[in-house]
């Protein structure tokens, strides 16, 4: 597999992904840290319908979805929609792979500019937004400088103003190099890698503030295999004010109700539900 990464731009930045790569976990894994349930791959290959019905008309009423596969050199990826990274469920404890594994996410909402962020163990190795990124001494910015035109100031390394290219293949080429990322072009273009549903399928509510601090906003705990509970969204800030200094502690569980998540009702394919 020798495909790189640096066709992306081209052949999906139109459309607008989320795509997350993670090293030294399986497709099936990577997808049960998304939302999936285990054993729900639904393979294009064996499945006769599949892509229709992931990619045809009235996709847009199912519930969340990844298609996911294996990359080169012990890495798995998983492609989404821009929308999909930013689910509460997401935030949650249990689901936090970039805690303990090395993970490279890509996010073109096609609205603005592609965001690029590299984390290890929990802290984040390499970022770039608007073009641009403050880690000057990082391989990879000194590379952008050196072979894409990428301007370096004390303060960061930026794309070159004056040019109309964006640059971006160019960042996934020498990201992709640095890190040994490589995917298979042709069936990323072609959807012919397996899909499953992330979104959760009881979506979980409370009345109640958090406990410790007061806060409104409460995110599903774990997997949804346990005990239906809540746990505040400063559950792993640092140091904020108004806040305990080694994150918010308060969870919720008797005023928690849950609700089947009506998206599922529209599946209509053998063995997506």
């Amino acid at each position: 597999m020798d495909d790189g990464i640096a066709w992306l731009d081209d052949e999906l930045g139109r459309d607008g992904y989320s795509l997350t790569l993670v090293k030294g976990v399986t497709p099936e894994t990577l997808a049960g840290y998304l939302g999936a349930r285990p054993g729900t791959l639904l393979d294009p290959d064996s499945t006769p319908g599949v892509l229709e019905f992931f990619h045809g008309a009235g996709s847009s009423k199912l519930p969340d979805w990844a298609m996911v596969g294996e990359a080169a050199g012990g890495w798995s990826f998983a492609l989404e929609t821009p929308e999909a990274g930013h689910r509460d469920d997401r935030l949650a404890p249990g689901r936090d792979l970039r805690a303990r594994h090395t993970v490279v996410d890509i996010l073109d909402t096609t609205m603005d500019p592609p965001a690029v962020t590299v984390t290890v163990d929990g802290e984040t190795e390499w970022m770039m937004r608007e073009y641009g990124t403050d880690d000057i001494g990082h391989p990879v910015s000194r590379r952008l400088v050196a072979e894409a035109g990428f301007l370096a100031y004390p303060h960061g390394v930026f794309r070159d103003d004056a040019s109309e290219d964006t640059g971006m293949s160019d960042v996934y080429r020498i990201l992709g190099d640095h890190y040994g990322l490589s995917l298979p072009r042709t069936a990323v273009r072609e959807n012919r890698l397996p899909h499953v549903f992330t979104e959760p399928r009881t979506l979980l509510h409370t009345d109640a503030r958090c406990p410790a601090c007061g806060e409104t906003r409460m995110l599903p705990y774990g997997d949804g295999t346990e005990e239906p509970r809540l746990v505040c969204v400063y559950y792993k800030v640092r140091d904020v004010p108004g806040h305990p200094p080694q994150g918010c502690p308060g969870e919720v569980t008797s005023a928690v109700r849950g609700e089947p998540n009506p998206k599922y009702e529209n599946l209509r394919l053998p063995g997506a539900s």
